[in-house]
């Protein structure tokens, strides 16, 4: 790759200088303020969003009693799960110990929350133990559900098939095998997405869009064939970053096939097969026909259904109206707070809001529920809001990415103009493989950006 230039050092500079710049941390008066808070806060699990509450929490509460239940002891760096899957890191890049990264002073519970109940303010531990709280915040993730798919599952994504995920770690890895053998061999790929929620929407096309540059490289690009099956009706939720799609795909002979909903997979014959909706008004009334689609192909790249565990709905915090299929905790889409307990918040991918199911929307999440829960203890109206932000390094080629950033609004919301809203750069790239991984072990797991 080429050095950088003057001008993107500048922007290097720039980005660096986002990435170290601490949020809105309380000042130590207010620390000084806050030393006879003692509230007994439960955290209910121990990912992005989980450790970097504590982090935060552990610093602007002192003497609160802060707890964190998750059994699993390995943190996973999942934005790096891509770099793996295009060749760029291993698998020891990602995982970590999370007792290198739970903070002093908070209590680790190393065990899973099967069931809550808010009205008594208890959960229950997978040992049938049950543990009281004053405050609880939710940030347990989504669950993949790959057997909603007929004839799939996670046996089929992590095995010895021509199938498989770049959410699955283990088969990351061998996406990477199989992107490398499409570039040798040729063959027809299939890219498939799901129409309900997802999180970091822009997984499924980084893939797809190294594997059309992979074969280029490879000098083999008129043997492949390029294929997005999506059940969506865009190829991007934010208009703008749509059109730029839309453009990259023509421009490379990337076919794309919207709302396109992957139904089943016939591995014995290598056939996917999709619900094609379309949309028609007959006698003044909207209507959907469908049909069943089958496609053959020689790859086969998924992404699952997501959801919310259960156990949410099972206790009356999930949303109740729209599409509840997944879940989706209610909460105030600015504040985070739960719409039905008021000491009840949640954070990152479980929120039942329309954005922020990706690692950067986490990082403005976190000070804001942080914020929010001193308020909340002090008896007072939550004052921080959260503005939909999200972010995703969309990598378009190997040395290329477009710093995707939008809000509610679904308007380019770049953290600095310099990253270009809806250009392809190596700093983008750079930024992505080089600097967010430090970003987040060093800064928003110890609370600090």
């Amino acid at each position: 790759m080429s050095n950088l230039n003057r001008r993107d050092a500048l922007k290097l500079f720039a980005a660096t200088t986002v990435s170290i710049a601490a949020t809105s941390q309380l000042s130590a008066k207010d620390i000084e303020n806050n030393k006879d808070i003692k509230s007994k806060i439960l955290i209910v699990g121990a990912g992005l969003g989980g450790i970097s509450l504590a982090a935060r929490l552990r610093s602007e509460l002192p003497n609160a009693s802060i707890s964190i239940a998750d059994k699993d002891e390995t943190f996973y760096y999942q934005p790096g799960f891509t770099l793996i899957a295009t060749g760029i890191y291993t698998s020891g890049d990602v995982a970590f110990n999370k007792a290198d990264y739970i903070p002093d002073g908070v209590q680790w519970i190393k065990h899973n929350v099967i069931s809550l109940s808010p009205t008594t303010n208890s959960v229950t531990f997978e040992n049938n133990e049950n543990y009281t709280y004053d405050y609880l915040v939710l940030a347990t993730g989504v669950e993949y559900d790959f057997e909603a798919i007929d004839g799939l599952s996670l046996d089929d994504i992590v095995g010895d098939t021509n199938i498989s995920s770049v959410y699955v770690m283990s088969s990351a890895v061998k996406t990477n095998d199989l992107m490398q053998k499409l570039a040798d061999n040729g063959g027809k790929a299939l890219f498939c997405e799901q129409k309900t929620a997802m999180k970091c929407s822009g997984a499924n096309k980084k893939i797809m869009m190294l594997s059309e540059d992979r074969a280029r490289l490879a000098n083999n690009r008129d043997k492949v064939s390029i294929n997005l099956y999506s059940g969506t009706s865009t190829t991007f939720s934010a208009p703008v970053y749509a059109k730029v799609m839309e453009q990259i795909f023509e421009q490379r002979d990337i076919n794309y096939n919207l709302n396109h909903q992957i139904v089943a997979v016939d591995k014995a014959r290598n056939t996917a097969i999709f619900e094609h909706s379309m949309k028609y008004k007959e006698d003044g009334q909207n209507k959907v026909a469908t049909e069943q689609v089958e496609v053959k192909y020689d790859w086969l790249h998924v992404v699952p259904k997501q959801k919310a565990s259960a156990m949410y709905k099972e206790a009356g915090l999930s949303v109740e109206t729209g599409d509840t299929a997944g879940n989706w905790i209610s909460v105030t889409k600015e504040t985070l707070q739960s719409n039905k307990f008021k000491n009840i918040f949640a954070i990152g991918d479980i929120c039942g809001v329309p954005m922020g199911k990706t690692g950067a929307s986490i990082r403005k999440m976190y000070p804001v529920v942080a914020r929010n829960l001193i308020d909340i203890i002090k008896g007072l109206e939550p004052s921080a809001k959260y503005d939909g932000y999200t972010a995703c390094p969309l990598i378009t080629k190997y040395g290329k990415a477009i710093m995707v950033e939008f809000n509610w609004s679904g308007k380019p919301a770049p953290a600095m103009p310099c990253f270009g809203a809806t250009r392809e750069s190596y700093i983008n790239w750079f930024i992505k493989t080089k600097m967010f991984r430090s970003m987040i072990m060093q800064g928003m797991l110890r609370g600090l950006v």
